[in-house]
């Protein structure tokens, strides 16, 4: 279905204005359809039949008798069919009361485009439905529309509007009662009431952990990697990450989140005990790998600022090469012009200028860099001890994972120095 149409779909009312383009889309008819417009013997009824096709055609649902019809409308459908349009503007005044023949027009009108009413085992069908969109897509607002969609694609009367947001409010419980269901498996009843409180409490100077959680880091500073570090840890220590269900995939847990997040933790008390629930530890599964990719991230900026730094200090400390050149000949001159030294003298010190020049020898760059890296070895281990300390894992063997098992052993015992025997390879970097 083109996107344009998607404005139409469920309209109870023909709009007030209608394109020439969209006038020929909706209300123009085909041999089959002429053919049953024509077999009505009142020219008004061919004329309201043919209105009937064309709404049903453009925004998938009947057109009741009350509903004005624009004048522009009467008078396309009337050369289309043929009649001369009339003065009035409602259908009901064409009608005139007689509801049985509205309702078997609005009848010819479905079945000649191959609609029908909403059976049964389609309402179940349609449930299922959107049991499998609200796994990857639980805004309310966007499944609404794609239902009025899906309905249309598949030839189903649209129903009124309260009717399709009953529709999906019981999916929504529905789908919503399995994932608080399969918490509660995972975490128990008591630990999802727990977290829900703690997210109201003060935390430091914020007023609630929510609020805590949810502040995003605005630069790259020790300061603000150890509070990512803290809030990592402190999740960890609420159990967060274990047996989080394979049910509630990443699109739930960031809609949850974020309908908590957008909330006042006071607010979020009113609300019934499973939503609550589920918005919750969706709330603190978000917060947990938001806080780790921030870390990473930070961490990775850290790396590099310092790996720059050491390079623009290096750059800047190390002797120039024409300044060299400049001193060794000031020196030489110096002694050409001394009148008071012997040949011998002479001899000696330009020897001994010689051989300081050839002797000089600067360090490499690498070695200049890791030096500048070295002299932040605090901050480096202070770092790294955090580090170590939270479950890194990956799907088969890496040699990050091994590294951090490595260190984690090595800072457990309090060594300040790593093995000989390592044989872990990181790369050059």
């Amino acid at each position: 279905m083109d996107h344009w149409r998607l404005a139409y779909l469920g309209m109870r009312q023909i709009p007030r204005e209608l394109s020439e383009f969209e006038l020929a889309t909706f209300f123009t008819y085909s041999p089959k359809e002429r053919a049953l417009i024509d077999a009505r013997r009142s020219p008004l009824y061919r004329l309201a039949v043919a209105v009937h096709i064309g709404f049903i055609r453009m925004t998938g649902r009947t057109l009741d008798a009350c509903k004005q019809v624009p004048r522009f409308l009467w008078a396309h459908v009337g050369a289309q069919v043929g009649v001369t349009p009339p003065d009035m503007g409602t259908l009901n005044a064409l009608y005139d009361g007689r509801t049985d023949t509205l309702s078997n027009h609005q009848m010819l009108a479905y079945q000649a485009l191959g609609f029908s009413p909403m059976a049964e085992h389609q309402r179940r069908y349609v449930t299922r439905w959107l049991k499998e969109r609200l796994t990857g897509q639980p805004s309310r607002t966007e499944l609404f529309h794609e239902l009025k969609r899906w309905l249309y694609e598949h030839r189903i009367l649209i129903p009124h509007d309260r009717a399709l947001k009953r529709l999906i409010s019981q999916a929504v419980a529905t789908a919503e009662t399995a994932l608080a269901v399969a918490l509660v498996r995972a975490y128990g009843a008591a630990s999802l009431d727990t977290w829900g409180t703690a997210l109201a409490h003060p935390h430091g100077d914020h007023t609630s952990l929510q609020q805590w959680l949810w502040t995003v880091p605005l630069r790259t500073s020790t300061h603000q990697l150890g509070e990512l570090f803290d809030k990592v840890e402190l999740l960890y220590k609420m159990g967060i990450h274990r047996n989080w269900p394979a049910a509630c995939n990443e699109a739930l847990i960031r809609y949850y989140a974020r309908r908590c997040a957008n909330r006042p933790p006071s607010v979020s008390k009113r609300v019934a005990q499973q939503p609550r629930r589920l918005e919750a530890a969706c709330f603190l599964r978000y917060a947990l790998c938001a806080a780790s990719d921030h870390l990473a991230t930070m961490l990775r900026h850290w790396i590099q600022k310092s790996v720059n730094d050491g390079r623009r200090l290096i750059e800047a400390g190390r002797s120039d090469p024409g300044t060299q050149m400049r001193e060794f000949a000031t020196a030489v001159k110096a002694l050409a012009a001394d009148e008071m030294l012997t040949r011998e003298a002479l001899c000696q010190q330009l020897s001994a200028l010689a051989d300081a020049a050839l002797n000089r020898r600067a360090p490499s760059r690498a070695s200049l860099i890791r030096a500048q890296l070295l002299s932040r070895h605090r901050q480096a281990r202070a770092l790294l001890g955090r580090l170590v300390l939270l479950p890194f894992s990956a799907l088969s063997a890496h040699p990050v994972t091994e590294a951090l098992a490595v260190l984690q052993e090595l800072y457990a015992r309090k060594s300040d120095h790593l093995p000989d025997q390592i044989t872990i390879r990181l790369g050059r970097a």
